[in-house]
């Protein structure tokens, strides 16, 4: 059998068509958006915190984290310049009660986005307790 030359092969297995690059048999899977929300992690209720830990890519790490918030949110932790962070946990402040729609997308190591539209959660934040009037 003459062996194959060059960087790239095209392997035909019971119909299934897969790329051969460097050491890897399969295309690359994109990575899977995922987060929960978190209440009451502060002192303020209108403190929420975003934990997209839970992220996932199964041939390899999701390494980017691209969150969509509106204008009036604000992130506390981490300090970024920009709303593109590297790491999967957030705090953010909201400035009044009520619901807000937040939306993730992440890249793996290998760049490549999470597919189709971005994960969207609606964020209710709960309202701030009044002290009872003497």
């Amino acid at each position: 059998m003459e062996r194959l030359k060059g960087t790239f092969a095209v392997l035909v297995v019971l119909g299934l068509v897969a790329t051969a690059t460097g050491c890897s048999l399969f295309s690359n899977q994109p990575p899977v958006a995922a987060f929960v929300v978190k209440y009451n992690t502060t002192e303020n209720p209108l403190d929420v915190e975003l934990d997209a830990s839970s992220s996932s890519d199964l041939d390899g790490e999701v390494t980017t984290y691209m969150w969509s918030f509106g204008e009036d949110v604000d992130i506390l932790t981490p300090l970024e310049e920009t709303k593109t962070v590297y790491v999967p946990v957030l705090l953010v402040h909201y400035p009044f009660e009520g619901t807000y729609e937040v939306e993730l997308h992440v890249i793996d190591d290998r760049g490549v986005m999470s597919e189709g539209l971005p994960y969207t959660l609606n964020v209710t934040v709960p309202s701030i307790p009044v002290a009872p009037m003497p």
